[in-house]
């Protein structure tokens, strides 16, 4: 029985050939250079130059491919969650403390007309406390530190 089922997936998988294939389609291209480690998802970017592509794959989710330029950095693609109106005057990435580390939140592109957001990583949560020293409260709620990266656009 398992084989049947291990075959058909198999043959299913060869059927679709070039169908199962994802296509993406590339929207912005940029560099930046992060003056801190900070956690992008489930990767983490120590300080160093990058370079990003954004773009959307064929099912309509956006993809962010993020590259360091030095030898041996890390490379990895990042879902990114809808798109949305960007309230931004410039292109950045736009971080957040937690502690001791910084989380990447958002893609700011208004070269493009367009932000995204992204996933935080399993097991955290952004809480600040509240200036009367009561309870624990969420981000939107209290001040959040808040460093924006500088993302150059590169040019076609």
């Amino acid at each position: 029985m398992t084989l049947a089922g291990l075959s058909l997936v198999l043959f299913t998988m060869g059927a679709t050939g070039a169908r199962g294939q994802v296509i993406y389609s590339t929207h912005f291209t940029g560099t930046f250079t992060l003056p801190f480690e900070a956690q992008w998802g489930a990767m983490t970017l120590p300080s160093g130059d990058y370079t990003l592509q954004y773009g959307t794959q064929d099912n309509g989710h956006g993809l962010v491919v993020v590259r360091g330029t030095a030898k041996g950095s890390p490379y990895g693609m990042i879902l990114a969650g809808p798109v949305g109106d960007v309230s931004a005057t410039r292109n950045a990435i736009v971080c957040v403390r937690k502690g001791n580390a910084l989380l990447v939140r958002a893609l700011e592109m208004p070269a493009i007309g367009e932000s995204v957001a992204f996933r935080m990583p399993r097991g955290v949560r952004l809480m600040a406390n509240r200036r009367n020293g009561r309870t624990n409260t969420r981000p939107a709620e209290a001040s959040t530190l808040i460093q924006l990266v500088p993302v150059r656009l590169n040019e076609k």
